[in-house]
């Protein structure tokens, strides 16, 4: 069985896409381990991931430059996840944002503000990561 379904997985790759870009820049080694993430948990049942790829950085786009927008996109969607994500699923989750943040060795202030709002939201204290 799948960690995740279509839904969550999605989102979950979303979330990541955006602490990749929330600094300004979508930088090569932070793409790199978002799509290491896809290969490890897409699954072909879920149809081609390209069609996904496409509206996910269409809104990422969007919100990117928009940082009261991105906050309440981000609010919404958790609010969503977090009640259907087991606490391995929402470890997953966070350890890839994580990850995504730190993958071109700079962190930025836009990035540990998302990654501390995604933990409030996620009701995940740092000790228990």
């Amino acid at each position: 069985m799948e960690l995740f379904d279509k839904s969550t997985l999605t989102t979950t790759i979303f979330l990541a896409a955006l602490m990749s870009a929330v600094d300004g820049d979508i930088d090569k080694e932070e793409w790199n381990v978002i799509k290491q993430f896809i290969k490890l948990h897409w699954v072909p049942a879920f149809g081609d991931f390209k069609e996904a790829q496409s509206q996910i950085i269409s809104h990422v786009k969007k919100l990117v430059h928009n940082p009261e927008a991105l906050k309440k996109k981000v609010n919404q969607l958790v609010g969503i996840l977090r009640p259907k994500l087991s606490m391995k699923q929402k470890e997953v989750l966070l350890n890839l944002v994580r990850e995504v943040m730190m993958a071109d060795r700079e962190i930025d202030e836009q990035e540990e503000k998302l990654i501390d709002q995604l933990m409030q939201i996620m009701e995940v204290k740092k000790k228990e990561m």
